[in-house]
């Protein structure tokens, strides 16, 4: 690859940001339901938790989620392999609490290779 090619990010990582993804709006579709079902009385708002916190959580995800894809497909570049490697690490990271998850796979957890 010359060093004018950008390195575009493994089909795993695709696969990989797009669960992410899915999960974070599977989790805000929870909050609206949970919201509604408040909001009908067929619930109490817990008070250790409010939805603008999960709505503004969720977005933060999407936020770094996006910065970890800018960086994965930067120039080919010595240097910048080990920010990718980082950035792959960090979307692993923020995969682990949906390891439970039937799409979720192995490859992603932290402790397989990169």
């Amino acid at each position: 690859m010359t060093t004018s090619a950008f390195a575009a990010p493994s089909l795993s990582t695709t696969d990989l940001v797009r669960f992410l993804l899915a999960r974070i709006d599977d989790d805000a579709a929870e909050v609206k339901k949970y919201n509604r079902a408040v909001a009908a009385g067929r619930a109490t708002a817990p008070a250790m938790c409010s939805a603008e916190r999960i709505r503004a959580e969720a977005e933060a995800k999407r936020q770094v989620i996006g910065t970890l894809q800018q960086q994965l497909v930067l120039r080919d570049q010595p240097f910048e392999k080990a920010i990718r490697h980082q950035a792959v690490y960090m979307l692993r990271a923020l995969a682990t609490p949906y390891a439970d998850h039937p799409a979720y796979r192995k490859e992603w957890a932290l402790s397989a290779p990169l």
